[in-house]
C-alpha cells in the first residue's frame, strides 16, 4: 500500500467515525460517541506509526556493536564496595 492510498483510507475512516460521533452525540448515545472518538485516535496513531521510518536490522545491530568505553569513575571488579578496599585474589 502506498502513502497516497493509506492517507485516503485514513481520512475516509476518520470522516466516517467523526460523522458517527456527531450523530451519536445528537442522539444522546455517549457510549457510541466515546467509542467513535477512541476509533479516530486509534486510526490517527496507526497512520502516524505507519509513516514513521524505523531502522533496519542491520542499522540497529551496527549501533549496538560499538566499543564500550570505560569511564573515569568505573569501579574495578575486585573492589569491595562496603569496605572501599581492593580485595585480595
Amino acid at each position: 500500500m502506498n502513502s497516497q492510498t493509506r492517507l485516503k483510507l485514513t481520512l475516509s475512516a476518520a470522516a466516517f467515525l467523526a460523522i458517527v460521533t456527531l450523530l451519536s452525540i445528537y442522539s444522546k448515545m455517549e457510549g457510541v460517541a466515546t467509542a467513535s472518538i477512541a476509533g479516530i485516535m486509534t486510526i490517527l496513531s496507526a497512520y502516524i506509526w505507519s509513516q514513521t521510518t524505523r531502522p533496519s536490522k542491520d542499522e540497529y545491530a551496527h549501533k549496538n556493536t560499538r566499543k564500550q568505553t570505560t569511564s573515569k569513575n568505573s569501579v574495578p571488579a575486585a573492589f569491595n564496595r562496603r569496605s572501599h578496599t581492593v580485595m585480595e585474589k
